[in-house]
């Protein structure tokens, strides 16, 4: 049974930062799927640096400017 515990307690500890990436809105689209891919390979790493490189605002949309007349 306790084989079991530990099972699920590294399971989740490995599942926790790809959930996290999935749910944050840093990023978006291809840089998303890029970081996914890093989180994967390198686990609380991957989730470490992504954490420190990507801004906490995430992408702004710029409103479109406007034709000089």
């Amino acid at each position: 049974m306790n084989e079991i515990i530990y099972l699920i307690i590294i399971l989740s500890a490995y599942i926790l930062p790809v959930v996290s990436i999935l749910n944050s809105k840093r990023t978006q689209g291809h840089e998303k799927n890029a970081w996914l891919i890093a989180v994967i390979v390198f686990s609380w790493l991957g989730l470490f640096i992504y954490f420190i490189v990507v801004p906490k605002q995430g992408h702004k949309k710029t409103p479109a400017t406007r034709r000089k007349q």
